[in-house]
């Protein structure tokens, strides 16, 4: 067996050796130079060009929430005033603090409703005479019989008002009146104010 002998390595000339790429960066750098600044500026244009002209901002957690109407009675679910054994002449007093525990502006009134006397003749509430202050205001001065709605005006928010009743039996009442009695709910309103 005959040793093979190595083929001689050829070169080829078309291609440049390394001396005479060095020699062809060098003549032309400043060519190369100017294509890599093009292609930077290009990229950095093609990057931020879209972002020049915007903006954005947030508001995360938007809640909208409804408001109440409510008051606060010192003598919710009970009597006012119980004015008991009265003779002609006497008088007694109750008193209730109500206030606008609401989110508004609220208007507040009164009202009266299930009178029941009895006997129903002579009604013992027609020889009442009721007065009902707010504070040092008199809102009410009349017959116990005669009362229905009292208006109490616009009342803003946390306002309180206390309230002062006093019933005076007729000093010129009768024995017809004995052992008479007579009953009648006080309901206190609110309603938003419009204004």
């Amino acid at each position: 067996m005959a040793d093979p002998t190595p083929e001689p390595v050829t070169v080829d000339e078309t291609q440049p050796t390394a001396g005479e790429r060095f020699s062809w960066l060098a003549k032309n750098s400043r060519l190369l130079i100017i294509s890599l600044v093009v292609i930077l500026v290009a990229v950095v244009v093609a990057t931020f060009s879209f972002s020049l002209f915007s903006s954005s901002s947030a508001n995360p957690g938007n809640v909208a929430t409804s408001g109440i109407m409510t008051q606060d009675n010192s003598a919710d679910g009970g009597a006012i005033l119980t004015a008991e054994d009265l003779l002609p002449g006497d008088r007694a007093d109750g008193t209730v603090s109500i206030t606008n525990v609401g989110d508004s502006d609220g208007e507040f009134s009164l009202t009266a409703s299930n009178l029941s006397d009895d006997p129903a003749d002579p009604a013992l509430s027609s020889a009442l005479t009721l007065v009902v202050t707010d504070g040092s205001q008199e809102v009410y001065n009349g017959p116990l019989a005669d009362l229905s709605t009292v208006d109490l005006g616009t009342w803003a928010g946390d306002e309180k008002h206390d309230f002062t009743f006093t019933v005076t039996f007729d000093a010129a009442a009768g024995n017809e009146y004995q052992n008479a009695s007579t009953t009648l709910d006080l309901t206190w309103n609110a309603e938003q104010s419009t204004d």
